[in-house]
């Protein structure tokens, strides 16, 4: 017989209305197996917001030193509710706890009092963390746990990258105080730096006063020497006329008139030098003073207050001098007219002598007094000028230390930059989010279920398997008692379960593409790689079953379970155990669930090759050592008439 009636009489057996049920139900084992776990699951995270969660706001807002108002749980809320990644529920705290161990929310999020006080505290010298508590309950579910860890993340994220920025904006905010103060300072370093040079300016007007003055004083004590020189003269003169009048009247009389006018020039002379000192006093007073109207901040200068003080001195003295000066001069004239009216007086000689003496004892005693005054005074322009000294000192380094503020401010002023409000806040957006991560993927897969398509498809067709010969027979006895080769007959009973097999897979990847919405990039290639699967997959069985029966099928469900952990259809090899990753590259589930990735999300085409050809050798390999035991089975022992274990 060959492989086609052996393959047609075994489906024959199926008649009756119940029997051609049964090839039916059997074609779609795959489909409860695999559509409907893909449909359980096909987007688990997508639906998140069905699950409820509890949440418990206890904050209360906070105050910033600045003066700022920080409500962070009450922003927290809004972008909760704005996300709506979870039915949120936001209740009370005892609502939440008794609803997290009755099982009615998922997990809770418990927001503190003291949340919004800790983010205030951004500038304080040592911030305080603030922190939200997460409490879940495994008992309820695990695996809303798991869901859980990616909304901490991104909860995390959200409230990182909203106090980053609002303390980023704190930041520029200050920023911008310390500008407009910075400039404000510019201004006043400006103002500092024209004062200073205008006191430059009038402290070397007071030296050059100084340097007048400190001249006048030296032509005045020249006069004052001329003066007393003079008078001296004078009054030994009027001596000699007092003693000798009658005999040297007119000789002593023309003397005297000739000593007079020499003392009324001299004391002419002094007088104009004292007046030129008294002035020249008076200005450097006057310019001192209004030079402290004009900066009053120099007016609390140390050297300017005794450069002051020197230059009121001073002025007395000259002026104490200049009036000395000024009687001089009028005794001198007066003394002259005396002489001339004695001279033209000779009779009264006697009598105008001893009138010519005294005012001659006067204007020596002024002489004497203009003398010493000259004295005093050249010591009061010695301290002012050494005042004046001072003062260009401190003026020049007044001067200096405002040049370098002014320089340093504005210096730092250009390193602050000048913001908007808007530009500002832009800022504060960038860096409350300074890196954005850019993700791509190669070949998505989209949707959960779709990610896993390969796995459950795999577990599907080889559950058929193991159905298969549960309502199969794996060859035909009567054929096996033939002629018929090995070979035929092993196909023989292969064929069936493959040929159902793969119908079976059409149906499912039909159902679950229009009904889940599988959308593979590769239609044509997911089909055949389903059916070369299919194939192969009944052959590991049909080999287990021909060669050790009931034990077969029992050994099919170890390695179903087996490929479950090994074929890396969940979780990368790296992370499961040595064991499994040895037995990763034996099994064919792996290679069906790698190809299957290739044909439904994209990939290399070489891997889709190699998967097919390991799968197309794990057919035939298991057909030929079919046909071999079915060879061996053509010799009769007890064991085969009367098996140990029989369905």
């Amino acid at each position: 017989m060959t492989v086609l009636r052996l393959a047609y009489l075994e489906l024959r057996r199926f008649r009756g209305p119940l029997r051609r049920l049964v090839p039916a139900l059997l074609c779609l084992i795959p489909l409860l197996y695999g559509a409907m776990y893909l449909w359980a699951n096909w987007d688990p995270y997508g639906k998140t917001d069905r699950v409820p969660v509890a949440v418990v706001n206890l904050d209360r807002p906070a105050t910033t030193p600045q003066g700022a108002t920080v409500d962070a749980g009450t922003q927290i809320v809004e972008k909760l509710k704005a996300a709506g990644t979870f039915a949120w529920r936001f209740v009370d705290e005892d609502t939440a706890s008794s609803g997290l161990r009755s099982g009615r929310y998922a997990f809770t999020i418990r927001i503190p009092a003291d949340f919004s006080n800790r983010l205030s505290s951004a500038t304080d010298p040592q911030p305080l963390q603030a922190g939200i508590r997460m409490e879940l309950n495994d008992a309820n579910n695990y695996i809303a746990g798991v869901m859980t860890e990616v909304v901490q993340s991104k909860l995390e994220a959200q409230i990182n990258s909203a106090t980053h920025e609002a303390y980023a904006h704190a930041l520029y905010g200050e920023l911008s105080q310390v500008r407009r103060q910075l400039t404000t300072a510019s201004a006043g370093a400006q103002q500092l730096l024209t004062a200073s040079t205008t006191a430059q300016q009038a402290s070397a007007a007071f030296a050059a006063a100084n340097s007048t003055v400190s001249t006048g004083t030296t032509q005045l004590a020249t006069g004052a020497r001329q003066i007393s020189q003079a008078i001296t003269e004078v009054d030994t003169a009027a001596d000699r006329l007092d003693t000798t009048a009658a005999r040297q009247i007119p000789t002593a009389t023309a003397a005297l008139v000739t000593a007079a006018s020499l003392a009324s020039q001299g004391t002419a002379t002094v007088h104009t030098g004292t007046s030129q000192v008294k002035q020249g006093t008076a200005t450097a007073v006057t310019d001192l003073r209004q030079l402290a109207a004009d900066h009053p901040d120099l007016a609390q200068d140390p050297a300017y207050q005794r450069a002051l003080r020197d230059a009121d001195q001073a002025d007395s003295a000259a002026g104490r001098i200049d009036s000395g000066a000024a009687a001089a001069h009028t005794t001198a004239a007066q003394t002259l007219t005396a002489a001339q009216d004695l001279q033209t007086k000779a009779a009264s000689l006697q009598q105008q002598t001893t009138a010519v003496t005294t005012p001659l004892k006067l204007v020596d005693t002024g002489a004497q007094g203009v003398a010493t005054g000259t004295t005093t005074l050249t010591g009061a322009v010695e301290a002012l000028q050494k005042g004046a000294g001072a003062a260009t000192s401190a003026a020049n380094q007044a001067h200096d230390g405002a040049t370098q503020l002014s320089s340093t401010i504005d210096d730092q002023l250009r390193h602050i930059p000048d913001l908007t409000d808007q530009q500002a806040t832009a800022a504060a957006t960038t860096l409350g989010t300074p890196v954005h991560i850019d993700r791509t993927n190669l070949h998505p897969a989209g949707v959960y279920g779709r990610g896993l398509a390969p796995f459950f498809f795999a577990i599907a067709l080889w559950v058929f398997g193991l159905f298969a010969y549960l309502l199969l027979r794996p060859f035909n006895r009567r054929a096996l008692a033939s002629r018929t080769r090995s070979t035929s007959v092993a196909v023989g009973g292969w064929l069936p379960a493959a040929a159902l097999g793969a119908l079976a897979a059409v149906i499912l990847y039909t159902v679950v593409d229009l009904g889940l919405g599988l959308h593979a990039d590769h239609p044509a290639a997911t089909v055949a790689l389903l059916v070369l699967a299919a194939g192969s997959f009944v052959a590991v069985d049909h080999l287990l079953r021909t060669t050790l029966g009931v034990a077969g099928d029992v050994l099919s469900l170890v390695l179903l379970i087996l490929q479950l952990t090994a074929s890396g259809g969940l979780y990368p090899m790296p992370t499961t155990p040595g064991f499994f990753q040895a037995l990763h590259p034996l099994l064919p589930m792996t290679y069906l669930v790698d190809g299957l990735r290739v044909t439904i999300s994209g990939g290399q085409t070489g891997h889709l090759l190699r998967d097919a050809a390991v799968l197309a050798a794990f057919a035939l390999g298991c057909l030929a050592l079919s046909s071999l035991g079915v060879r061996r089975r053509r010799s009769w022992t007890p064991a085969s008439l009367h098996p140990d274990i029989e369905l």
